[in-house]
């Protein structure tokens, strides 16, 4: 689905952020891109849902397809700020899937966190 992308997210996940005093690298959370994405929510009634049965909320991020958006697995986070402007802030969703949406379409993620 082609949609303006308005909202600025970031893509966390494990990488190297520096090296301890014996040259051994640290692994840690970092950001591996910065995008702009369209977000879908569901339903005012599928958010009730997946609130009483998980107490999480659920979106689809829509970003551009590149070589960073289609290597995006369920082993990293999508950083995106509910309402603070500040992204050491931003609360982290749990991404459950990642699909190629086909040629020049984008990639679209979805994720969870808890709701609050």
């Amino acid at each position: 689905m082609k949609a303006k992308r308005p909202h600025k997210i970031m893509i966390q996940r494990q990488i190297v952020t520096g090296q301890d005093d014996y040259g051994q690298d640290i692994i840690g959370p970092g950001i591996w891109t910065t995008e702009y994405a369209a977000i879908f929510y569901g339903s005012g009634r599928e958010q009730r849902e997946a609130a009483q049965e998980s107490g999480s909320q659920a979106a689809s991020f829509e970003v551009l397809s590149n070589a960073k958006t289609r290597a995006i697995s369920v082993t990293d986070k999508v950083l995106y700020p509910v309402s603070d402007p500040d992204p050491d802030n931003w609360p982290a969703w749990d991404i459950q899937a990642a699909n190629d949406l086909g040629f020049n379409e984008g990639v679209r993620i979805t994720a969870a966190r808890p709701a609050t």
